[in-house]
């Protein structure tokens, strides 16, 4: 019961930023960069956030459909060396 009541808030929310008006959608993209500021600082400073970020993305590299992102990934990197 909970967990549909949170996929129906979700699913409104979604839609309701997909149909938002621009200055709107601008104040959503903003509070989204904030939180990403805030958990590049826990990356920073928390060994918990940083093992539960490398445990999602350890997981990504299992997929083959991810294959075509890490190998532009990997190539982004070596441009970044030289």
């Amino acid at each position: 019961m909970i967990m549909d009541m949170a996929m129906n808030v979700m699913e409104k929310l979604v839609l309701e930023i997909r149909e938002a008006e621009p200055q709107k959608r601008e104040h959503f993209i903003k509070s989204a960069v904030t939180l990403l500021e805030i958990s590049t600082e826990a990356l920073k400073v928390s060994p918990e956030f940083r093992q539960a970020f490398a445990m999602v993305h350890s997981e990504f590299l299992k997929y083959p459909e991810c294959q075509d992102t890490l190998e532009r990934g990997a190539m982004a990197y070596r441009e970044y060396l030289n």
